[in-house]
């Protein structure tokens, strides 16, 4: 019992170093400190940042699982930077199935689950307000992720989830075009009002268009640098 308060403990210990450091390399990478595509070595940012290379690594992984960074092979890491081509076939997959969960969600939303929903849009406006783009991505991924949730197809959900995790490294890139954020926010309001109209067809429609106007977006980017690579 006792080592079991003492591991508690530890790992609280380890939690408050981690969060921090977390929040820390965000920063670094949102500022344009870390740029999308470049290398990061452990070691020098251990040095820089003042913590064992243990933790680094916690935080690294947690960054990974959001998008931030990208593992590679021999464990070489990246600010996530994906090529013209994991774009084209994320986004257009993307588009068709989060298209399909909007529609089936809409067919299919409890009464308690829409006023849910209109929650979550306000936390989207909210962010949008304060110019918040970190926020603004946060409660995006939790307004797409319910009506997933609530569209009550357990395959659909895991495929959403399966490529959300990879688009979610294209968050880097968008949060460096501010202008993106405006029409993201329209695009959300049209989601939402297809579910207070009950409009399936409309709900379907719309969510496929803000994955592919973001494509779009993005693709204007690539087609602005130079090479194969974003």
């Amino acid at each position: 019992m006792i080592l079991g308060n003492g591991a508690s403990r530890a790992e609280k210990r380890f939690k408050a170093v981690i969060k921090p450091l977390i929040d820390k390399l965000k920063e670094a990478i949102l500022a344009g400190k870390l740029a999308p595509g470049e290398p990061l070595s452990e070691a020098d940012l251990a040095v820089m940042l003042k913590v064992d290379t243990v933790a680094l690594r916690e935080a690294l992984r947690s960054l990974e699982t959001e998008g931030y960074v990208t593992f590679g092979p021999a464990d070489r890491i990246i600010v996530s930077k994906p090529s013209c081509e994991e774009l084209e076939d994320d986004y257009t997959i993307a588009g068709v199935l989060e298209g399909l969960a909007a529609r089936l969600a809409v067919e299919r939303a409890r009464p308690a689950e829409v006023e849910r929903l209109r929650e979550l849009h306000q936390a989207l406006k909210e962010a949008h307000r304060k110019r918040d783009l970190l926020a603004y991505f946060d409660a995006n991924g939790q307004f797409h992720r319910f009506i997933a949730e609530i569209a009550r197809n357990e395959q659909l959900y895991r495929l959403i989830e399966q490529l959300r995790h990879e688009i979610r490294k294209t968050k880097t890139l968008l949060l460096q075009l501010p202008q993106r954020l405006d029409h993201s926010m329209r695009e959300h309001d049209q989601i939402m009002d297809a579910f207070l109209k009950k409009n399936s067809p409309l709900a379907e429609s719309t969510a496929v268009r803000h994955l592919k106007n973001q494509m779009e977006t993005l693709r204007k980017v690539a087609g602005a640098a130079k090479g194969k690579n974003l």
